[in-house]
């Protein structure tokens, strides 16, 4: 019978970097399986950015660490065909007094943290978007460091090949539970290929984290919020670079590579929306903030579903009880930015070894002993 170091569990971004830095540390015999095969959930149709402006220190050490390692994939990963990372920054528009005064605190954590945030007044950002309506905002902040990659389903493939190339195997099929001895994971049964064992089981199902967990006795604070993207027409001119958000008035908007912009509208309501109203109110306040905007046209979207927690972060680490489990759940809307350092860390945490970030404040515990560490900075 085939035995395995380990099992991953989800074939999304955070389970095969999961899978890629533990074959770095020389684990040789890893199964990562997904019931659709790489990158088939909500990675898939990631929009890529990859932003350091974050309200939380995990958080903003998390994103610095993965900003680093995007800006020099194509060294640690090897892809037969380079991922194209580029630097083009976020900026974010202010529109009232309080909400400059609720974020110069967070300015003031990045750059302790050595993120080069800064304020920028209207006529400073126009320099950086032109035809942004200098009028519609007092001030943005802007972080030339923040990044952008088109293709988040070439990323996590290139993972998965990496991976692959120093021993873990990658199938398809689904994992029906986690097999337990007693308080000790085993292995897992899948539909297809039965009960297949292992030293230690990592959870990175994203959307099926929950239920795939519950069979280990474990039950994940997880709910599911969905989010709405609109995709334009290509439009041959540079529009804009940065991606560019508004959190007071609930927008976000970039250009990708090949001229097409998508754009979102974040409030809450979006889920009574109808598609009609939902176009129309990205529209309005697109043009309010950008009015170069009414020169493209929505052509099609793209529906994704965050698995979020209570307090917006990511649940990662061990189990008290549950010997040989592992999780990287709940990522609230930022697994892929954050893939890289997630997957490092988790691997350290399983192979005995200090990780170079302390996430011990993501830990599963935080719910029980009501530690919980709420992100503001979440679109």
């Amino acid at each position: 019978m085939t035995r395995y170091d380990g099992i991953i569990v989800g074939a999304g971004i955070i389970g095969v970097s999961i899978a890629y830095h533990l074959s770095r540390l020389g684990y040789e015999k890893l199964l990562v399986v997904d019931k659709g095969g790489v990158a088939s959930g909500v990675t898939g149709i990631c929009p890529g950015g990859i932003r350091q402006q974050w309200g939380t220190e995990i958080n903003c050490r998390m994103a610095k660490a993965a900003v680093n390692f995007y800006e020099n994939i194509n060294d640690h990963l090897e892809p037969d065909e380079p991922i194209g990372y580029k630097s083009v920054g976020y900026m974010y528009t202010f529109h009232s007094d309080e909400a400059i005064e609720n974020y110069k605190k967070h300015i003031e954590l990045q750059n302790r943290l050595g993120i080069p945030t800064e304020f920028l007044t209207p006529e400073e950002a126009a320099k950086i978007v032109p035809g942004i309506d200098q009028s519609a905002f007092k001030v943005a902040s802007f972080c030339k460091t923040d990044g952008f990659v088109d293709d988040a389903y070439h990323v996590t493939q290139s993972f998965a090949e990496a991976a692959k190339k120093r021993g873990t195997t990658i199938i398809n099929d689904e994992v029906k539970q986690i097999l337990m001895e007693g308080d000790r994971v085993t292995g897992v049964e899948m539909t297809k290929r039965g009960k297949i064992h292992a030293d230690f089981v990592v959870n990175a199902a994203g959307l099926g984290a929950k239920d795939l967990a519950a069979t280990a006795g474990i039950d994940l604070p997880i709910s599911y919020e969905t989010r709405r993207i609109l995709y334009t027409n290509r439009v041959e001119k540079r529009l804009i670079e940065p991606l560019l958000i508004s959190f007071e008035k609930g927008f976000a908007a970039k250009q990708l590579s090949d001229g097409v912009l998508y754009m979102s509208y974040l409030g809450e309501s979006d889920k009574k929306l109808s598609m009609f109203e939902f176009q129309m109110k990205v529209a309005e306040i697109g043009m309010e903030i950008f009015p170069p905007l009414e020169q493209v046209e929505f052509r099609s979207h793209a529906d994704g579903v965050y698995d979020s927690t209570p307090d917006h972060q990511a649940i990662i680490g061990d189990v008290e009880g549950v010997e040989g489990y592992y999780q990287a759940v709940g990522m609230s809307g930022h697994g892929f930015m954050m893939a890289p350092p997630i997957g490092e860390t988790l691997a350290d945490l399983i192979a005995g070894n200090e990780p170079s970030i302390n996430v011990q404040p993501l830990h599963f515990n935080r719910f029980k002993e009501n530690r919980l560490l709420f992100e503001p900075s979440v679109v």
